[in-house]
């Protein structure tokens, strides 16, 4: 899946408004990644955690001369998938037919349904 794929896949979840999908997922993703630059982490519950991890300086060595090479430090991106989210990957948990994956309930320890009080998510969206 690409993101026009998930796009059109949110769309379709939204209510068929490919604008609105577009939107949320561009803003989704720009919060995610200024807030990991910024040296911060989200936390997801059940999902998983996205933060910035740093590298230390080290030495490294050119194979065609054996010449040492000082490699400065460096940050990269990392994402670390919830305990959740492992279990659906791994096989021991199994995906819910009747209500969304990834939302949380109040219980915090099993994920929410589709219909609270009465009202399915579509209707929530509008």
């Amino acid at each position: 899946m690409n993101k026009a794929d998930l796009i059109a896949e949110l769309a379709d979840r939204m209510g068929g408004d490919q604008q609105l999908a577009t939107e949320a997922l561009e803003n989704t993703l720009d919060i995610i990644v200024r807030t990991v630059a910024s040296g911060e982490s989200i936390t997801i519950m059940g999902f998983g955690i996205f933060e910035k991890k740093a590298r230390a300086a080290r030495v490294a060595r050119n194979p065609h001369t054996g010449e040492s090479i000082p490699v400065p430090p460096t940050y990269s991106p990392v994402f670390r998938p919830g305990q959740y989210f492992k279990s659906v990957i791994q096989g021991s948990e199994e995906l819910p037919e009747d209500r969304l994956a990834a939302k949380r309930s109040s219980s915090h320890r099993s994920f929410g349904g589709l219909r609270e009080n009465g009202m399915n998510h579509r209707q929530r969206v509008s």
